[in-house]
C-alpha cells in the first residue's frame, strides 16, 4: 500500500470510528446529556493536553453538534453583523464551509456574547441552525448549500418587540431552543398563533406541516418521550409545560409554569411516568403521569427546595436526578422516586456551568473555562482530574462525541482528543 493510500486509510478510519459516537444535537443523540458511546481514558491526565486543533467562530451560548465525522457550530460575527453556520472535518479541524446570513437582532445582554443560544441538529445529510433572531436554515452537509431558510422574526412574529400579551412576542433574549429531528419533521418551538407554540417543518422542503397552542414561545428545547406510556412531545412555552400526543399534537395535558421574566430554559427531563421541571428561583418538582379517557393527568408527586436551577438542564444517573443549582454554585443529587436530597458538591464558585455524562463519569465545564472530572453515584461524588480548556466566558454545552470533547469559549471552538 503506498503511503498516500495508507495515509487516507488512516484518516477514513478515524473518522468512522469518531462517528461511532456522534453528537448530533442538544445534548447529544437522545437529547438527556448522556455520550452513550464515549471513549473515556482509563487514566486521566492531571493536565489537559493540548487541543488537537481550534478555530476562531465568533461570539454565542450555542453549543456544537457532532456527526458523520464532522462538526456543526453557529455563532455571531459582531462586525459584520451575521450570524455563520460553519462546518469543521472533526479529526484535522478542516474548516468545510460557512454560511452567512444577516443577523441584526442583538441579545440585550452581551455577557456571553451578543450571539445564538441554540444547538444545531444534524440527520443523515442535512443540518438545521436556529439562529438568534429566529433564523430557521437548513444546509446541505455534503456541499454546504443553504436548501431553505425561513425568517422567523418576519414570517412568524411580525415585529421584533416583546410587548408582554402579544402574541407576536419575540423572547427578549432571541430565540433560543434547539431544533428537533423526529423523521421526516423537523421540530421548532417558534411561538404565537402564526406558527404556533410547537411547529413542524417538513425538513426537506422547510414547508410547515403542523402548529401546536397559540402560546408564547420560551428559551427550553422540547423532548420526544413516553411517560405514563403515552408517545408525546413534551415542550416548554412561555406560560405552562405541556404534552402534545404525538400522533396528532392534540394537548395531553399542561402544567402553569412561569419562571421569573418568562426565562424558562432548563429543558423537560422523563423518568418512567415522570416529568421533571424547573427555572430560575423556582423549586424542582416531579410530575407524575397518568391516562385519563383521552387525555392524561399531571399530579405533583414531590418538590425540592434544595435545587433551583437556572441554565442548565440536569442529567439523570441511575435513578437520581443531578442538577446545578445557580444560587449555591453546588450539584444537587435528588432521589427520583421521592425528590430527597442524596448529596450536594462543593461549590464550584460560579454561577454557570454545563456537563455532560458518560455512564456515571460527568465532565463538568464551568463558565471560567475549567473543566472537572467527577464520578458520581447515589452515595457521593469524587473528583477525578481538572483541566483548564477554556478561557473566561465559556458558557456552551460542549458536546462529547467517541474520544472526542468540542468546547466553544468565548470566540473559539476547540477539540479535545481523550485518551
Amino acid at each position: 500500500m503506498s503511503r498516500a493510500l495508507l495515509t487516507s486509510a488512516i484518516v477514513l478510519f478515524l473518522a468512522l470510528t469518531a462517528a461511532g459516537g456522534d453528537w448530533p444535537q442538544w445534548r447529544g443523540p437522545s437529547r438527556d446529556g448522556h455520550a452513550v458511546a464515549a471513549r473515556l481514558p482509563a487514566n486521566w491526565p492531571d493536565a489537559a493536553p493540548a487541543p488537537a486543533w481550534k478555530a476562531k467562530i465568533g461570539e454565542g451560548y450555542a453549543g456544537a453538534a457532532v456527526a458523520g465525522g464532522k462538526v456543526f457550530a453557529l455563532a455571531r460575527d459582531d462586525a459584520q453583523g451575521t450570524e455563520c453556520a460553519s462546518c469543521f472535518d472533526l479529526v484535522s479541524g478542516k474548516r468545510l464551509w460557512d454560511v452567512r446570513y444577516a443577523a441584526g437582532f442583538k441579545a440585550p445582554d452581551p455577557t456571553a456574547g451578543r450571539g445564538p443560544n441554540a444547538t444545531p441538529a444534524a440527520d443523515g445529510d442535512r443540518v438545521y441552525f436556529f439562529g438568534l433572531a429566529g433564523m430557521l436554515t437548513c444546509v446541505e452537509i455534503a456541499t454546504g448549500k443553504a436548501l431553505w431558510q425561513h425568517d422567523c422574526l418576519k414570517e412568524y412574529w411580525g415585529v421584533a418587540k416583546s410587548a408582554r400579551g402579544d402574541d407576536t412576542w419575540f423572547p427578549p433574549c432571541g430565540a433560543s431552543a434547539s431544533p428537533l429531528v423526529d423523521g421526516d419533521t423537523l421540530i421548532v418551538p417558534v411561538g404565537g398563533t402564526k406558527a404556533g407554540a410547537v411547529t413542524g417543518f417538513d425538513r426537506a422542503t422547510g414547508k410547515l406541516l403542523w402548529k401546536a397552542l397559540d402560546d408564547r414561545s420560551s428559551y427550553a428545547s422540547p423532548v420526544i418521550a413516553a411517560p405514563g406510556g403515552v408517545k408525546q412531545i413534551v415542550a416548554f412555552t412561555g406560560t405552562r409545560m405541556v404534552g402534545l400526543r404525538y400522533a396528532d399534537r392534540e394537548l395531553l395535558w399542561d402544567q402553569p409554569f412561569q419562571a421569573r421574566y418568562e426565562q424558562t430554559i432548563v429543558g423537560p427531563v422523563v423518568w418512567k411516568d415522570r416529568v421533571v421541571m424547573g427555572g430560575e428561583q423556582r423549586a424542582t418538582f416531579a410530575l407524575k403521569l397518568t391516562r385519563d379517557g383521552s387525555a392524561m393527568r399531571a399530579e405533583q408527586v414531590w418538590k425540592s427546595d434544595d435545587l433551583k436551577m437556572y441554565l442548565t438542564t440536569p442529567v439523570i444517573v441511575g435513578e437520581h436526578l443531578i442538577g446545578f443549582d445557580h444560587r449555591t454554585g453546588k450539584l444537587a443529587c435528588l432521589a427520583l422516586g421521592d425528590g430527597t436530597t442524596a448529596w450536594t458538591s462543593p461549590s464550584f464558585g460560579t454561577k454557570h456551568l454545563t456537563f455532560v455524562a458518560a455512564g456515571n463519569t460527568l465532565l463538568i465545564l464551568t463558565l471560567d473555562g475549567a473543566l472537572t472530572v467527577a464520578t458520581v453515584s447515589a452515595s457521593g461524588y469524587e473528583v477525578v482530574t481538572k483541566w483548564k480548556v477554556s478561557e473566561k466566558g465559556t458558557w456552551a454545552h460542549p458536546a462529547l462525541a467517541g474520544n472526542r470533547l468540542i468546547v466553544k469559549g468565548p470566540e473559539d471552538l476547540m477539540c479535545y482528543e481523550l485518551r
